[in-house]
């Protein structure tokens, strides 16, 4: 996701805006034309950098903000046509962000994605989900490592994220991204993380190699990932490759994805090894005895 280009005239933008806003509050009560004025309202935030705000734009945009978590983006306006827009409450006002073209923003991800995978483009907001009682003022389970559902119950902690609703509100599984999964991994201490063994973007977005250094249509920047398994292909392990290659994660160019296999002999089903190879999967030996030592090839 990227947000709008700034304006080469930005005081005409600012005149143009502020006019735009005078005429919108004498039909803020009409449905329709009010949210093309809030959406108005968002890219004139961005593009014209308004650092001051009157009584009634704050009071929209503290209507807009309200029940919204921090950082939750949502749409101004539904259907097709505006599924690439959605906007976002921050310190300094709303901001617009808008996906590249040839996705759309869902709402349920929080993120963006291929146009045909994305099925909430006429809603405004994502589903309003009870969360668990993570951070309280006193501890509300007894038990070292358990943690208490939206409802008060307490379950082991490790049940929390793990695809599996196993409170009776599902609270366990509506706090899972990667600020609030009590489960989730440690933050990455860039000193110790360093390429060509490891990196890692603390927002996601940061490109490796210094390909991008003055974080300048970064989105072009190409990306290639490499999926490998090793050893048997069996009925262990089969589902989860069906899982995974589902003919729903698709490259650019709309291709599933595909990935090398490394087989080795024992305990391997060569039925499955030969319809992984039908789907279109690089198979690859990983020899027959499984032995270390290449002398002994």
């Amino acid at each position: 996701s990227h947000t709008l280009p700034t304006t080469d005239q930005p005081s005409l933008n600012i005149f143009h805006a502020q006019s735009a806003l005078q005429h919108g509050r004498t039909i803020i009560h009409k449905h329709q034309e009010s949210m093309e004025l809030l959406r108005h309202l968002a890219v004139v935030l961005v593009i014209a950098g308004v650092s001051g705000q009157d009584d009634d734009e704050l009071a929209l945009e503290k209507k807009l903000c309200q029940g919204k978590s921090a950082g939750e983006l949502f749409r101004l306006k539904g259907g097709k046509d505006s599924c690439r827009d959605v906007i976002q409450c921050t310190a300094g006002g709303l901001q617009a962000i808008r996906c590249p073209p040839s996705l759309a923003f869902d709402l349920e991800k929080q993120t963006c994605d291929w146009r045909w995978a994305v099925t909430n483009c006429d809603k405004l907001t994502k589903e309003k989900k009870v969360k668990p009682l993570l951070v309280t003022d006193e501890p509300l389970c007894e038990q070292e490592n358990w943690l208490a559902c939206g409802d008060g119950v307490c379950i082991e902690r490790g049940l929390f994220c793990n695809d599996v609703p196993d409170c009776k509100d599902g609270s366990d599984e509506n706090a899972c991204d990667q600020d609030t999964d009590p489960n989730r991994a440690p933050e990455c201490d860039k000193t110790i993380c360093t390429l060509p063994d490891c990196f890692c973007s603390e927002d996601g977005t940061e490109v490796p190699g210094d390909l991008c250094p003055e974080n300048d249509k970064c989105d072009r920047v190409p990306q290639m990932v490499t999926i490998t398994f090793d050893d048997a292909i069996n009925n262990n392990n089969i589902d989860l490759y069906e899982e995974i290659f589902n003919k729903q994660r698709r490259n650019p160019n709309g291709c599933d994805i595909k990935a090398t296999f490394f087989v080795s002999h024992k305990y391997t089903n060569y039925s499955a090894v030969q319809e992984m190879h039908r789907l279109g999967h690089e198979i690859a030996a990983h020899s027959i005895t499984h032995r270390n030592n290449e002398t002994f090839w």
